[in-house]
């Protein structure tokens, strides 16, 4: 077919439910043949007399001006007769009806064969509907009949002709269905079309070489193009003997007609008795503004001849991918990856986008392993995504792996995802594994990995992405290293509603965050990315953090899980007192001595009348308490102990490395302060803190996430107002008034 859709309606193009579509013309009678293209009827055509007949649409369609329409028909004669020739006309009309043709254009005539054989190929044109055309009409014409004599027509087409979606390059080039004027013979060839083979339509490009060895053939028109912009250009290629070469060239000009660069890819795997689509890819450089599209077969010997057919030069829409074209999509060739474990092909057998997909086949008993040729640069704390398209083979399991690079090409840490297929799919399925360049990171080595399948396992890939994006978390120290803070993006991947972040200790023990709002194991997503710091890490531990995303359903969502991570301890004596839900509130106190615990019995001692044995009944122990005595120095580090005790909030302690004790939650009783010293000016200062140990306390972090500037206006009206109740920024945060 070689329009994209028909503007005729069905019963004006293939006639099997009358003739009322159509006028005829001059020296026409019209009637409905039973000869047929198509279904079972046909427009016949009667001469009233010896000359030309023609009939024409009786209702004009839509068209729109500048647009590119082709138009055609299939004729027969009714009885075999020499002499006759066919052609079809395309007029532009203003209005739907009435009024006179704005202009015509006709296709060149077709010989009608002595036979009652429909003629194939048909007459075709292809025109640009002009300036303030609005409709068109469909004539077909017969010229050389004699008085009585009758043709048929059918098959009759008008529409945009059906050229590659996006091509810059016109379709009377791509497929020479009018004439070969849209190319030049170069060097060692000469151009004809033929229509003994077509991929689309009904003619064919034909290069013939006239001697062996390379030849050349061009665009007569060079093609206008974007810097930057990334290019493909393919043709369906028929050779004469199976895999000789052809090589496929985007050749860039500047502005001025300098030639600045050439893009190249040689193919060598195509085959004689069938068509197969050839491409070359490359991005316009800096300066360029056009350029030329060449093929360029390579002859062994004078006389060979290669078929061409529905040639395309496409801007491609690369997106955010760090791949180039050629290296994303199978559409080029497979240089842009290397297999180990066994063989990677083109494969016309299935394609996600475009025409080709990788084939990958295993040899079998070694892991079959796709890796990138060329690792793409990144930049450290970014995170990027590796996501492939595949169809697996039944139930699988195949490793993704991120190898992140230094500037002297050696692994500084290598992320890896695990995917298992638990029933094979006949379509497109989609694995993401996302991760966050670490520090020193300069590029990106991306690994598919099939563990050791058995021999013949086929896999298809396509739409290889390689970029920016992924859900991912980032788990870095704060500044004072007593905290971890952990950054999170790609929170609304694949729509998801909802998300939660979890601290894992190495026993497997996972805790929500504590966030603003409460716990971080539910949250409703507003943003793609957020932030929260983990002030209650325990220092000297390994930790991993896990990020999740899901629906508001339940359904299937995203999973990370950073690095693990530590934080340092402190080799002296001092013990971290920090107020979980207003981590500001924090200090270190140097103990002398650990607290004696103790715990309590909850047991009531009963004596029975006649037993020497008392019953007792018991409950669970009570938790520990014991008494902290601490020790400062300076009037400053007083007031900040003071500053930390004196909420009563639940505070969390975090002891010294090497005393044995794990981070524990504690409710702080009575304290004393007592001078070391009787001696007024001497600052030291003894504290016994009373501690009962609890559990970790729940609510969200001190200060609404919802508070505002209005808030603190509404307050006070001005700044001294402020300061006459908030004597720090903590202060104006919590919105707690003389902390």
């Amino acid at each position: 077919m070689s329009v994209s859709s028909n503007l005729l309606p069905d019963a004006v193009a293939d006639l099997e439910t009358g003739i009322t579509g159509w006028t005829a013309g001059a020296n026409t009678t019209l009637f409905q043949s039973t000869r047929f293209w198509s279904g079972a009827k046909s427009l016949g055509m009667t001469a009233t007399a010896a000359g030309t007949v023609s009939a024409t649409t009786t209702n004009r369609v839509a068209v729109v001006a500048s647009q590119v329409y082709t138009a055609y028909a299939y004729f027969a004669n009714i009885v075999a007769t020499a002499g006759r020739t066919a052609s079809v006309t395309v007029s532009w009309w203003a209005a739907s009806a009435g009024g006179t043709a704005i202009s015509s254009v006709t296709s060149t005539a077709a010989t009608l064969a002595t036979a009652t054989t429909w003629n194939t190929p048909p007459p075709i044109l292809i025109a640009t509907a002009p300036a303030g055309a609005l409709y068109a009409s469909v004539t077909v014409t017969v010229t050389g009949l004699t008085a009585g004599a009758q043709v048929a027509s059918d098959g009759i087409a008008l529409g945009p002709p059906n050229n590659v979606v996006s091509s810059i390059l016109d379709y009377g080039t791509a497929g020479c269905e009018v004439s070969t004027a849209g190319w030049l013979a170069g060097t060692n060839a000469t151009v004809s079309r033929v229509s003994t083979f077509s991929y689309e339509g009904w003619w064919s490009l034909q290069i013939a070489a006239t001697a062996a060895g390379d030849t050349r053939v061009s665009l007569a028109a060079r093609l206008p193009v974007t810097p930057g912009t990334t290019y493909s250009a393919f043709t369906h290629v028929r050779p004469p003997a199976d895999n000789v070469p052809i090589a496929l060239d985007l050749v860039w000009y500047d502005g001025s007609g300098t030639l600045l660069s050439t893009t190249t890819y040689t193919h060598t795997g195509a085959l004689s008795a069938t068509w197969s689509r050839q491409g070359v890819a490359g991005i316009a450089p800096t300066s360029a503004a056009t350029v030329d599209f060449v093929i360029r077969p390579q002859a062994t010997t004078a006389g060979q001849t290669w078929l061409c057919d529905h040639a395309a030069v496409q801007p491609v829409d690369m997106g955010t991918t760090l791949l180039d074209f050629a290296t994303s999509s199978a559409e080029v060739g497979t240089d842009g990856w290397i297999a180990t474990g066994g063989t990677l092909t083109q494969s016309h057998a299935q394609s996600y986008s475009g025409y080709y997909s990788y084939q990958l086949v295993a040899t079998g008993g070694v892991d079959l392993t796709m890796t990138l040729a060329a690792p793409v640069p990144v930049t450290p704390g970014q995170a990027y995504q590796f996501v492939p398209h595949e169809i697996y083979p039944g139930t699988t399991t195949h490793t993704s792996y991120l190898d992140w690079l230094d500037g002297a090409g050696e692994v500084i840490r290598t992320s890896a995802i695990d995917w298992t297929n638990t029933t094979g799919v006949s379509g497109w399925t989609v694995t993401t594994t996302a991760d966050i360049a670490p520090p020193g990171a300069v590029s990106l080595r991306v690994r598919w990995v099939r563990e050791a399948p058995p021999a013949g396992e086929t896999w298809y890939l396509d739409s290889v992405l390689i970029g920016p994006g992924g859900l991912a978390a980032l788990a870095t120290p704060t500044a004072d290293t007593s905290a971890i803070q952990i950054t999170t993006q790609g929170l609304t991947l694949s729509g998801q509603t909802h998300w939660g972040l979890w601290r894992v200790t190495p026993d497997g023990v996972q805790t929500p965050l504590r966030g603003w709002t409460g716990d971080t194991s539910d949250i409703a997503t507003v943003s793609d990315r957020s932030s929260i710091t983990d002030y209650e890490a325990p220092l000297g531990v390994e930790l991993t953090y896990v990020l999740e995303t899901w629906n508001a359903a339940r359904g299937d969502g995203w999973y990370y899980r950073t690095p693990p991570i530590t934080l340092p301890t402190r080799d002296d004596s001092g013990v971290i007192i920090k107020d979980p839900v207003l981590p500001a509130r924090t200090t270190v106190a140097i103990a002398d001595t650990l607290p004696d615990w103790q715990r309590s019995a909850r047991q009531g001692n009963f004596a029975i009348r006649g037993r020497a044995r008392p019953i007792v009944i018991s409950d669970v122990r009570t938790s520990r308490t014991g008494t902290l005595v601490v020790t400062t120095e300076t009037t400053e580090e007083a007031t900040a102990l003071w500053w930390t005790l004196e909420t009563g909030n639940t505070l969390l302690l975090q002891w010294p490395a090497d005393w044995g004790l794990t981070d524990m939650y504690v409710q702080v009783g009575d304290v004393t302060e007592s001078r070391i010293s009787t001696y007024a000016g001497h600052s030291d200062r003894s504290w016994s803190i009373a501690l009962t140990e609890v559990d970790r306390p729940i609510g969200g972090l001190v200060g609404s996430a919802t508070r505002t500037w209005q808030d603190v206006k509404a307050g006070a009206t001005t700044f001294r107002d402020l300061l006459s109740t908030s004597t720090t920024w903590l202060d104006v945060l919590t919105g707690i008034r003389g902390s």
